[in-house]
């Protein structure tokens, strides 16, 4: 079992692009003003919220 983060304010900071990591805020805006990422810096958004600072769930991040 992987100890998930529950914290709303992480999980809000990166969908709107304002974790203070350039690559992912960047990744993040293009996502939502242009609905579209490759799949390359979806992977990396992805890893970012499951595995890299923020351990929260891939379910919470679906719902972005």
């Amino acid at each position: 079992q992987i100890p998930w983060d529950k914290n709303p304010e992480a999980l809000a900071k990166w969908a709107e692009g304002r974790t203070g990591f350039p690559w992912i805020d960047a990744i993040m805006t293009q996502l939502r003003q242009e609905g579209w990422i490759h799949h390359l810096a979806r992977h990396a958004v992805a890893c970012f919220l499951t595995r890299g600072d923020l351990w929260i769930s891939w379910e919470e991040g679906v719902k972005v």
